[in-house]
């Protein structure tokens, strides 16, 4: 029984040994779980710090990003509205020209058919001319072989104008004899006429 006793006295001891050194254990290892624990909980505070800058880094990112964008697309819409006015007007212009274009094309045929005419005309005039200078030519062979007629005609056109001359110096000599024996017979019928008044009034 004695030795039962320390049996167990000795069995409980290294029990408590046992037990001791599993308290060291659990302690040591709660420490160092506790170290981990705080080392992790400061990675994670960490972590979370740089995910509320990365975040927040975001953000602006996000917002410059953003701001960037519309200023891009009311320069876009701008610039749109500018070529949609451009557009406008350039279609206008090309109607516009194309108008003008439709006019030079009906002047241009109107030309053309004038000057198609006018070649006819032409052709016409070339042989009218030369038709007149044919006749030309004959006149003027014509008129060669009459410049002596003329020329003695001239010659007695100049004697019978200085006989019309010479005859209208003698109708004014006879026309003043003639008026010198009208005045001289007036005279005396003037006298006579105021000699019978005489004798009428005594």
């Amino acid at each position: 029984e004695e030795k039962v006793k320390k049996e167990l006295h000795k069995s409980l001891s290294d029990l408590q040994k046992q037990q001791e050194s599993k308290h060291e254990e659990m302690t040591s290892a709660n420490r160092q779980l506790k170290m981990e624990r705080e080392v992790h909980q400061q990675e994670l505070a960490d972590l979370r710090s740089e995910l509320q800058n990365v975040k927040i880094k975001h953000e602006r990112n996000v917002q410059e990003l953003m701001k960037l964008l519309k200023q891009e697309k009311d320069d876009a819409e701008a610039q749109i509205r500018m070529l949609k006015m451009e557009l406008v007007e350039e279609k206008n212009l090309v109607k516009t020209q194309c108008r003008q274009l439709e006019k030079i094309k009906m002047e241009c045929d109107k030309l053309t058919e004038e000057l198609t005419q006018n070649e006819e005309e032409n052709i016409k005039l070339r042989r009218k001319c030369e038709f007149v200078k044919q006749e030309l030519e004959k006149k003027d062979k014509q008129i060669s072989n009459e410049e002596d007629h003329l020329r003695m005609m001239d010659e007695a056109r100049l004697q019978f104008k200085d006989q019309l001359h010479h005859l209208e110096m003698e109708q004014e000599s006879i026309l003043t004899m003639i008026g010198s024996e009208i005045d001289a017979a007036c005279e005396i019928f003037s006298r006579d006429s105021m000699e019978k008044f005489k004798v009428i009034l005594s």
